[in-house]
């Protein structure tokens, strides 16, 4: 007897490659076209927010503070228009839903942005600090991407050196002066067709470059005239290296994305707030009013990851970085223990990130009955407040069985789905029998 190929056969007998019977057949019984709980009972950062707008809060108390923080994040300052700071920290135990509620704020700012007239906030999701500051900042201007960040360098640069009298005449004998192949083109760098890109730009003076010498000349002259320009922009010569080595590479000197992007260059240490202050410039030129940072699994500092020279000198720099830079909102996720051991490491910065607290409890009966409705109507044509195929008995008692912990009864939730599509009975109920039968403490 072939004990494997029985084990495989019993999975693959579960399985099926037709999307058209799995949504249709295998949860027909279930009124349901898939099993909408998540597997692993957390949430996917990378889910659409189709999926993220059934995720809002069943706690009507925490609802109303997220509802609070956007609209109050929102709100101009009338003394200073450019003091947009506000930060929030959210708390609760592993496994309480602190990802889900920012994935759910993540869903409503990007709707916010969608109604005409009103706001448009930018947004990122950082699913983990690092351990130095540099590195925050690494995982910002990664998300912003490398692409969309060199483009808005390039535009600021294109701008400066057209309007620079000085600048242009640096490059001009550079530019094409004579008849030339590229009949079908504007020679004039400086043309509205030609600085519509940086790739155009580019393209209008080393098309009619044609030997290594005059190569290396134009990338010489032109690297003084981007650092002239970036130094006024960012404010001193270091911002502007670091900047010109992300765009550098567009016109061949090496790519240094991975360490821009990772905050490996000590030379940046205490820079910072000016490198985050021209980042917000930049993106809020792009047409965007706010720009939000939600900072997921905050813990990872202050829970033995760093030595405690390095959370005293990253507590510390943040807390400067904040006190220094108010263009930003900014929402944390940590549990109550790690915020409790930063308000003993640095109060004053625990005061700052925690200056709006919200708390995420265990679930009660009435919120677990709830959050079992958001996720059923994922997977129905119409929206509904019925819960089947689960009934009360068999919430309360998985709720029961949890302790109200939220990634445990979603995970639990997605198991018993499973094991009612099995029976294939029409008039399957997962109710407080069912849940007993089929309960494992291997999913907690």
């Amino acid at each position: 007897m072939n004990h494997n190929k029985d084990i495989l056969n019993e999975i693959l007998s579960k399985q099926t490659n037709d999307l058209k019977v799995k949504e249709d057949e295998k949860y027909k019984n279930l009124r349901l076209k898939f099993n909408p709980f998540p597997k692993s009972g957390t949430t996917n950062i990378n889910s659409s927010d189709f999926y993220n707008q059934q995720l809002f809060p069943v706690d009507q108390k925490v609802k109303d503070q997220i509802v609070d923080f956007i609209s109050h994040s929102l709100n101009d300052n009338y003394l200073d228009p450019e003091d947009k700071f506000i930060s929030g920290t959210i708390t609760g135990d592993y496994g309480s839903g602190k990802t889900q509620l920012l994935m759910f704020v993540k869903y409503l700012l990007g709707e916010v942005s969608l109604v005409q007239g009103k706001k448009n906030p930018y947004v990122i999701y950082i699913d983990n600090p690092g351990v130095y500051l540099l590195e925050l900042i690494g995982s910002i201007i990664s998300k912003i991407g490398e692409e969309n960040l060199k483009k808005f360098i390039w535009n600021k640069i294109i701008i400066g050196i057209r309007s620079n009298r000085h600048l242009r005449d640096k490059l001009a004998k550079f530019e094409n002066r004579s008849t030339s192949l590229f009949q079908d083109v504007n020679p004039d760098p400086y043309s509205d067709e030609n600085t519509v890109s940086y790739k155009k730009f580019l393209n209008s003076f080393v098309r009619y470059i044609n030997t290594p010498r005059h190569r290396k000349e134009f990338e010489n002259s032109f690297k003084e005239v981007l650092l002239h320009v970036l130094e006024i922009e960012a404010g001193n010569s270091i911002l502007a290296q670091y900047f010109y080595q992300l765009i550098s590479e567009d016109y061949g000197i090496n790519k240094t994305w991975e360490a821009l992007s990772s905050g490996s260059i000590k030379q940046l240490n205490k820079k910072e707030a000016e490198i985050i202050k021209y980042i917000v410039r930049l993106i809020k030129e792009q047409g965007y009013s706010d720009f939000f940072i939600l900072v997921d699994e905050f813990e990872d500092i202050t829970e033995g990851r760093l030595s405690k020279p390095q959370v005293d000198n990253y507590v510390y720099n943040l807390r400067t970085l904040l006190d220094e830079h108010r263009e930003w909102c900014l929402l944390f996720a940590m549990t109550g223990q790690a915020l409790k051991k930063l308000r003993s490491v640095s109060p004053p910065l625990a005061d700052r990130i925690s200056s709006r607290l919200i708390v995420l409890q265990d679930f009660n009966n009435e919120q677990a009955k709830n959050i079992i409705i958001n996720y059923l109507n994922i997977a129905r044509d119409n929206k509904v407040s019925e819960l089947i195929p689960f009934d009360d008995s068999g919430i309360n008692k998985l709720n029961e069985l949890v302790e109200g912990n939220a990634r445990n009864f979603l995970k639990n939730c997605y198991f018993m789905v499973e094991k009612a599509a099995e029976t294939n009975k029409a008039d399957v109920t997962i109710d407080s029998k069912f849940v007993s039968l089929h309960f494992s403490k291997d999913f907690i």
